[in-house]
């Protein structure tokens, strides 16, 4: 090497080790700045890489993250930490399935790598994969002992699947590092139902601390499952509207300021644009055809929220030949494209070719995302919040199945109020009783008009006849999808034990078939007197007593 070329080694190498003293004194600015620097210079190191690669992440620019740590990678191969950082811009991109490998790719490097795991944890939970995700924070705690967040989230996870015993397990050890934390607190109440004087005591005692908005909120609602058990109705009902109370308070900014789009808004322009669809006013794309890497039969699961469509959902992913996904956003891209502004809805009218085809890929890239592969299988997209998004899905999948689940108006709309669902748009509405009815009778409506308009074919799905006779309807249900019928569909509730069920209902579906869920507004006819003449034409459109 000449001189220059000495020098230049030098240069760099005190420049690199500028980069690492700032990092090692915690001044990563000045970190990312040198290394951004440097890396212009044409100078590549794996740290270098990393901190551009996290600048990138912050403004959201996470392509050019993840190309940089894949070349930090390819330069450190033995580097878990690497591993750990393409899975979190995996995770930011919603690229589940690939960000898991990442995981696994560390943690092989690096079995004891509690970050990792924890991360893991967080992927497959949001895969659905309850039961993994739960052993994968588990092992995180187990690693490092004083991460509560970690032993609450493995307790949280097993009494979703009504694991009582695991639930204490990782509750108790919670709560040895954080005395009253009060998520290990709901969760140890929340398997505790069976003796339900001793959950009270718990929740009240919770309830007398000082709490966040969310974790008080919570306690109220739990307080109020409690006293529903008890049959205590009247004071179930005030502990559920108090819940609701906090919980609007807390996320009305969010979701109803002005200035927002709301979803009564939404069901407004799109009911309207359906009912002035006329003749020939819409155009059919037959461009789904079936490739090899299709399902053999697509099928949507739709409905109303607290419908049965977890139940539904349940029995029919036992079938060997199907797979399914539990409410994901697979059609956010066409959705997007489609149905954010009332125009939108004339050009998805007469919309075909390229542009759909687009969006075909897109919505089959998201499903592989969440770690599905439909190819060659019945595969069930499950989300009854895609209700709303059935002009889209009539104008991509023009060959798709509908599946509409049905329960007795009065039963979903008091299930959804007392319910606690991760918040949306349209959740932020089940804080509140008459909105939750208006609600109902709004998606009601704009599934009439479009079933109509749009020449759609659901299958109806009763959640009272498949109680009263699981045998005959599931067989129907079977038979409309294109799946034999086997007998081992009755045995739905293992897979909601075993983790397989990623829904908040899980707990229920563990159950198994059990009636007491229907008829369960009777008990809360008073509640419900100001919202039963909204769903009376419903009540009687469906064929239900009225009383």
């Amino acid at each position: 090497m000449n001189d220059a070329g000495a020098g230049a080694a030098r240069t760099g190498s005190d420049a690199l080790g500028r980069v690492f003293a700032a990092v090692k004194s915690g001044d990563t600015p000045t970190a990312t700045r040198l290394a951004v620097g440097l890396l212009e210079r044409g100078i590549e190191h794996p740290l270098l890489l990393n901190l551009r690669a996290l600048s990138f992440e912050q403004v959201g620019r996470f392509k050019e993250s993840l190309a940089d740590l894949r070349r930090a990678h390819v330069l450190a191969p033995k580097d878990p930490t690497i591993l750990n950082a393409c899975g979190l811009t995996l995770m930011r991109m919603e690229r589940w399935a690939e960000a898991v490998r990442c995981y696994d790719q560390a943690l092989a490097l690096n079995p004891d790598f509690g970050q990792a795991w924890f991360n893991r944890g967080y992927v497959l939970e949001r895969l659905g994969e309850v039961a993994a995700a739960a052993a994968a924070y588990a092992r995180a705690a187990e690693i490092h002992p004083q991460n509560v967040q970690a032993w609450v989230n493995a307790a949280t996870l097993a009494a979703r699947r009504g694991d009582a015993e695991l639930t204490h397990r990782y509750a108790e050890r919670a709560l040895a590092v954080q005395p009253d934390y009060p998520t290990a607190v709901l969760a140890l109440a929340s398997v505790e139902l069976a003796k339900p004087e001793v959950a009270e005591a718990r929740l009240r005692g919770l309830l007398k601390q000082t709490l966040t908005p969310f974790d008080k909120a919570l306690a109220l609602g739990q307080l109020a499952d409690v006293l529903d058990i008890q049959d205590r109705p009247a004071q179930a009902f005030d502990a559920y509207s108090a819940s609701n109370g906090v919980f609007r308070d807390a996320l009305a900014q969010r979701f109803a300021d002005p200035g927002i789009d709301t979803i009564p808004e939404v069901l407004r322009w799109l009911t309207a644009w359906a009912e002035g669809l006329g003749p020939g006013g819409w155009v059919e794309d037959p461009g789904d055809e079936a490739s090899p890497a299709s399902p053999s039969r697509h099928v949507f699961l739709l409905g109303f929220p607290r419908s049965g469509t977890t139940l539904m959902e349940s029995f029919l992913a036992t079938h060997p030949d199907v797979v399914s996904l539990e409410e994901r956003e697979t059609l956010n891209g066409a959705a997007t494209a489609f149905l954010t502004r009332p125009a939108d809805l004339n050009r998805l009218a007469g919309a075909k070719g390229a542009e759909l085809e687009a969006l075909r890929a897109d919505y089959w890239e998201r499903v592989r995302g969440f770690g599905v592969e439909p190819a060659g299988k019945i595969f069930i997209d499950k989300h009854p919040f895609n209700t709303l998004k059935l002009p889209v899905i009539r104008k991509l999948f023009p060959r798709a199945r509908l599946i509409f689940a049905r329960r007795d108006p009065r039963d979903v709309v008091l299930s959804c109020f007392r319910r606690r669902f991760n918040f949306n748009a349209t959740t932020f509405l089940f804080l509140d009783l008459q909105a939750t009815a208006a609600n109902y009778d709004s998606t009601m409506r704009l599934a009439d008009v479009l079933t109509a308009k749009l020449a759609l074919e659901p299958f109806t799905l009763a959640y009272e006849e498949l109680i009263a006779d699981f045998e005959a309807v599931a067989r129907r249900a079977c038979e409309f999808i294109g799946a034999d019928w086997r007998a081992e569909l009755a045995d739905f509730a293992g897979r909601a034990r075993r983790g397989e069920v990623a829904s908040a209902s899980s707990a229920q579906i563990a159950r198994g078939l059990y009636a007491d869920g229907a008829g369960h507004w009777r008990r809360y006819r008073a509640q419900l007197a100001p919202v039963l003449p909204i769903l009376a034409p419903w009540v009687e459109r469906f064929g239900y007593p009225a009383d």
